[in-house]
């Protein structure tokens, strides 16, 4: 009885002088890593004039770093620029890079045919989630497109994706559903 009394105030001396070691090391400044998690998907479908619809087409966003700024600065500091609904896609046949966190990657906006970047519809689907959509109607032939990107009114950028290369003509609509949650 003696020895694992003994033991036992041994275990926990030795284990105080390693708590105490630990901490007297810890660095003047704390990294919190990842913080709040953003994440989330975007879907997209095309819906022919004919009336065929594609099935959902839905991957991961890649969240930019300005995105992450922008975050900050809203949740933060209620920044300005607005709420992030706008919606855009792009040009494709011009070039279009994979999203890249830095936003770096080749992006070329389009501004015409019934495609230019538009107000989304925002929905609240739980506590730290929301989706924000838009249906656009092609208004020319041959329009192709493969990456989308949500943005406030400022025009900072807050995540892109990209989605399978889609060819559009005139009365078709390809619609854009955002998903993204906070945890």
């Amino acid at each position: 009885m003696k020895k694992l009394a003994i033991l036992s105030l041994g275990a926990i001396a030795i284990s105080a002088l390693l708590i105490l070691a630990v901490y007297s090391k810890a660095p003047a400044t704390v990294s919190f890593g990842q913080g709040i998690p953003e994440t989330g998907i975007s879907c997209v479908r095309i819906i022919r004039k004919n009336g065929e619809v594609t099935p959902w087409e839905c991957s991961h966003n890649v969240l930019y770093n300005s995105g992450k700024e922008l975050l900050e600065t809203i949740l933060g500091n209620t920044g300005s620029g607005g709420p992030v609904k706008i919606i855009a896609l792009c040009n494709a046949t011009a070039g279009c890079g994979e999203p890249q966190a830095d936003a770096s990657e080749t992006y070329n906006e389009i501004t015409t045919c019934g495609l230019a970047p538009a107000t989304g519809t925002y929905s609240s689907i739980g506590t730290g989630n929301w989706t924000i959509t838009y249906t656009f109607t092609s208004t020319c032939d041959n329009v192709e497109t493969n990456v989308t990107r949500l943005k406030n009114s400022g025009g900072t950028y807050f995540a892109g994706n990209s989605f399978t290369l889609a060819t559009l003509q005139n009365g078709d609509q390809i619609q854009i559903k955002w998903y993204i949650w906070v945890q």
